[in-house]
């Protein structure tokens, strides 16, 4: 299929600037404020705490293909219009997650999503109905659908669509398109997210030292393999309506990590590692909207994941 030549698209970016940090006052500040006040004010909250600044819808039209990325049209933005548009990436494949954002408000890594799939042509319906109040989905539903001729028609003459862009959901923004996943990886780091074996040396049919296994048959290996993929990217707490940093639930990225090895045969904590996630901020806390299995980028079904953890702890 040989696509359109000159077409554009329309970005629209939900930009955030923080407001510049307040210098610390010369006497050090009131003597009330201490870190261990039972109203708060630590620095835990203080970090979990939304920073304030400057916020603003901002449109860029730039020339694009369809098949380009979203991830493609920010860097040409970046690079030829403008240089202080933030957002994070790294291996632009989506292997790293680094680029995980909003696009059209659902959470997605902007390397993988197209602008075919994601552009979206502006509605021709009024957006309130005669008496004033906005109109459902329902109500749009029995609009007549545009001709597919006069989408092509728009095409060609050079609009591909809108497409909207804000940083993650469920996590306070730094900058622009990037999001502060700290509380995420916080939660992870908590969970030991790491192999601990029994350290009992193998032996080899000879009767030799064989330090360097801990065998393993296939069917144990595929009771972990899937979510071995998963590459915290914050795409699945995103779209949870339940995470909200971290503070009332978990999070399915850490109770996925966590499930990876209690799946491990050659791990020995997973008693342990139960018992960490069996707290009301938890396993508990998992409210089973299944939310987090719409787009995960390594193909996780983690609202099956999480079903499952949630049966095994409170089984054992």
């Amino acid at each position: 299929m040989v696509e359109a030549n000159n077409t554009t698209v329309t970005l629209q970016v939900h930009r955030f600037t923080p407001r510049p940090e307040r210098a610390e006052r010369a006497r050090g500040g009131s003597p009330f404020a201490k870190k261990s006040s039972p109203f708060g004010g630590g620095s835990d909250s203080a970090a979990r705490r939304r920073p304030r600044g400057k916020q603003w819808v901002q449109e860029y039209t730039i020339p694009a293909r369809p098949s380009d990325t979203v991830l493609d049209c920010l860097l040409t933005i970046k690079r030829t219009i403008d240089p202080t548009l933030a957002f994070r990436y790294s291996c632009g494949h989506g292997m790293c997650g680094s680029d995980a954002a909003a696009i059209n408000g659902t959470p997605t890594l902007l390397c993988t999503a197209t602008v075919r799939d994601w552009a979206k042509q502006p509605s021709t319906a009024p957006e309130v109905d005669d008496e004033g109040f906005r109109r459902t989905g329902d109500e749009t539903a029995n609009e007549p659908d545009v001709p597919a001729e006069n989408v092509e028609n728009n095409i060609t003459e050079g609009s591909l669509g809108v497409i909207e862009l804000a940083s993650l959901p469920g996590f306070p923004p730094q900058r622009d398109l990037i999001a502060d996943i700290d509380p995420m990886l916080n939660q992870i780091r908590k969970l030991t997210p790491y192999l601990q074996a029994d350290g009992v040396l193998a032996t080899t049919a000879e009767g030799k030292m064989d330090v360097f296994e801990y065998l393993q048959n296939p069917e144990q290996l595929a009771k972990y393999e899937t979510l071995s993929n998963c590459i915290a990217c914050g795409v699945c707490e995103g779209a949870c309506p339940v995470y909200a940093g971290g503070d009332a639930f978990v999070g399915p990225a850490a109770l996925i990590w966590a499930s990876r090895f209690i799946n491990d045969s050659r791990d020995t904590k997973a008693m342990d590692r139960m018992d960490a996630i069996d707290t009301a901020d938890g396993v508990a806390g998992c409210q089973s909207v299944r939310a987090c299995s719409r787009h995960c980028p390594r193909g996780i079904d983690v609202g099956e994941e999480m079903w499952q953890i949630v049966a095994k702890v409170r089984e054992r």
